[in-house]
């Protein structure tokens, strides 16, 4: 399973009626564009800047429409079709994390380009995840104090 929009696409409700939020695939969204370097040293600073700047509104067009997109089909699917919305067991993210942990350091003794990667990954999560985890939870703190707003009418 994919995400609410998708999965309702696939016809997975007509299946399965138990649906749980967020999985490890869900925290971003992945956008890629890929150039061969010779090509893309080939490309003034300005065409090089156009494809960036075309890049980056092409992810938060992405970003909205899926937000909105997957909000629609998850009330679709909780108020038409019988599903029931769960959140992902808290338990099993330090599960995953653990093992995860573990895997990638096995990996990163074995192979030194890996090591080399897996600890240029550490050094930005140090700094970027803490403030990142601790806006979500506003974040979704606040979505949630507006969700209830709409309970209340």
């Amino acid at each position: 399973m994919c995400c609410p929009k998708p999965d309702s696409v696939f016809g997975f409700q007509k299946v399965l009626k138990h649906y749980y939020l967020q999985g490890l695939h869900q925290v971003v969204v992945n956008a890629n564009v890929y150039f061969n370097g010779d090509v893309w040293r080939s490309l003034t600073p300005h065409q090089q800047k156009a494809i960036e700047v075309a890049a980056n509104a092409s992810l938060i067009k992405s970003m909205s429409y899926r937000i909105y997109e997957n909000g629609k089909a998850l009330k679709d699917l909780t108020e038409n079709h019988g599903v029931i919305l769960h959140d992902t067991p808290a338990d099993y993210f330090p599960a995953y994390m653990n093992a995860a942990k573990k895997a990638l350091e096995t990996n990163a003794k074995k192979n030194p380009f890996f090591a080399k990667v897996w600890q240029s990954q550490k050094d930005f999560a140090k700094i970027a995840v803490p403030f990142w985890a601790g806006s979500q939870a506003s974040n979704a703190a606040l979505g949630k104090a507006f969700a209830d707003t709409l309970k209340k009418k």
